[in-house]
């Protein structure tokens, strides 16, 4: 293996609190896209593991994805010893896209990312090596590995992502990028502010010359997630235009639907009685939201121009959709009204529909807003920039980086330039967006791939025997 020139394959992996991303660094697109959530099951006795098998298997093949989909499923589920410590005594791992998206009796669901950042080794652990050993089929001995961390990443998180890659993955060299600062060397920019609307949050971090300046970085809870749980709100109710509640079904629980022939009514699907007793509710949770998340990429929009107005909401352009038990429907104000929470969160951020649990965790605090204290993109922007030095603001407005999935809404980019030349007249402004979907939504990962595919990056590995004779001081200090 060569360290000091090109010749190093290194991977790189950037763990997000929806997907995870990883792949061959010096390539333009990620090889492995799969879900940050996982599927377990407790099963403290150990005979019954070969009964329940058999069900699990057939549950698989029953969905269409075959015997090969359960035996890499099942693989993972029982290589958790290997990496997770044996915490968690008897319980099964179902990791990957034949994780989570694979129904199983009794089957909860997870995530292993918390507040932005790794907080269960064990589930983390088993993606990781579901990601090397049975997705890229590589050897991590013989290879570095660059992981990704947002610019608060705690030393804890550090360390548990430390000990997964030299102690389980027994891997030769690693490196921690800021997601911040490898978005901006995507874009081509080593001084930006990065503005990422992303599954679980919104941030904004100030970067300068390669550095992320931890005194300017902003978070709040504001993104995807909190959107989509108004979104579930709204279509698990009966509203004033439909009488009744939509079932939001996935597909893995529908044995045959009968699309309405008309829009707006109500479908009779016919169900899966075999799987609806057995089906957890973290598991329904997470199918819902999965459901709604297609209507959000195909539907949802930002009024560019102007805010939301229920006045003028009449006037605004439908859209047909249809849902997975056969719904479907003209959707035309909904489409606008809830993406204006991005830009005006408190007058259409509805409070009293309770939150997802992992958003309640971030608190007030200089460089963080909680849910009751949400502020708008434009105004975290404002707030990144002037806590930082007077001398590098405008350079900072003249190279603002948009990325993360939420930012793939339709007209997002457009009001956010309307809203800061708004509320900052005076100053030039100039956006970067990227035109590519992908380059959006893995900025991180991208910026990785660039960096450590460099000749010169060579010489900022952490190695494995380093770790082992300096411990983590060796990582905290080389990482920065």
């Amino acid at each position: 293996m060569v360290y000091n020139g090109d010749e190093v394959s290194a991977l790189v992996v950037d763990f997000g609190s929806h997907t995870t991303r990883a792949g061959y660094a010096g390539e333009d697109c990620p090889r492995v896209v799969c879900p940050s959530f996982y599927g377990y099951i407790d099963d403290p006795t150990p005979a019954a593991g070969s009964g329940s098998s058999a069900l699990e298997g057939e549950d698989v093949n029953m969905d269409g994805d075959g015997p090969g989909a359960n035996g890499a499923a099942a693989g993972v589920g029982s290589n958790g010893a290997l990496n997770g410590g044996g915490k968690r005594k008897g319980r099964k791992y179902y990791v990957g896209d034949d994780g989570v998206g694979v129904w199983r009796a009794g089957m909860e669901v997870d995530n292993f990312m918390l507040d932005g950042v790794v907080h269960d080794a064990e589930p983390a652990a088993n993606l990781l090596h579901h990601i090397l050993h049975d997705r890229l089929s590589v050897d991590p001995t013989e290879h570095p590995l660059m992981l990704t961390e947002p610019a608060w990443n705690t030393a804890k998180s550090r360390e548990i992502l430390a000990e997964m890659v030299f102690e389980g993955e027994k891997m030769p060299a690693m490196y921690f990028g800021s997601a911040g600062v490898l978005s901006a060397f995507a874009a081509g920019k080593p001084t930006a502010l990065v503005l990422d609307v992303g599954y679980n949050h919104s941030s904004a971090v100030p970067v300068v010359d390669g550095y992320a300046l931890r005194a300017g970085t902003m978070r709040q809870p504001l993104g995807g997630s909190l959107l989509t749980s108004q979104l579930h709100h709204h279509f698990t109710n009966p509203t004033p235009t439909r009488s009744f509640p939509l079932s939001l079904l996935p597909r893995q629980l529908i044995a045959k639907r009968d699309p309405t022939p008309e829009p707006s009514l109500q479908p009779r699907p016919i169900l899966r009685d075999d799987r609806a007793p057995h089906t957890t509710a973290s598991w329904n949770l997470w199918a819902q939201n999965s459901v709604i998340e297609p209507w959000k990429e195909a539907c949802a929009e930002v009024i560019s121009t102007r805010g939301f107005d229920f006045q003028t909401a009449k006037d605004l352009p439908q859209s047909l959709y249809e849902f997975p038990d056969g719904y479907h429907q003209y959707f035309g104000e909904e489409r606008f009204r809830f993406t204006e929470m991005l830009f005006d969160p408190k007058t259409y951020f509805n409070q009293s529909i309770e939150p997802p649990a992992p958003l309640r965790v971030t608190s007030t605090t200089e460089h963080s807003h909680s849910l009751k204290d949400l502020v708008p993109l434009h105004q975290l922007v404002h707030d990144s920039i002037m806590a930082c030095d007077v001398d590098i603001r405008a350079s900072l407005l003249q190279n603002i980086v948009v990325v993360g999935n939420t930012s793939l809404t339709r007209g997002l980019t457009e009001r956010l330039d309307v809203e800061l030349a708004l509320l900052m007249p005076s100053q030039k402004i100039k956006i970067h967006s990227p035109t590519i979907p992908f380059e959006k939504k893995y900025a991180p990962w991208l910026g990785g791939s660039v960096l450590a595919s460099l000749g010169t990056f060579h010489q900022l590995w952490v190695t494995k025997d380093e770790y082992e004779e300096h411990g983590m001081s060796i990582v905290h200090q080389r990482c920065k």
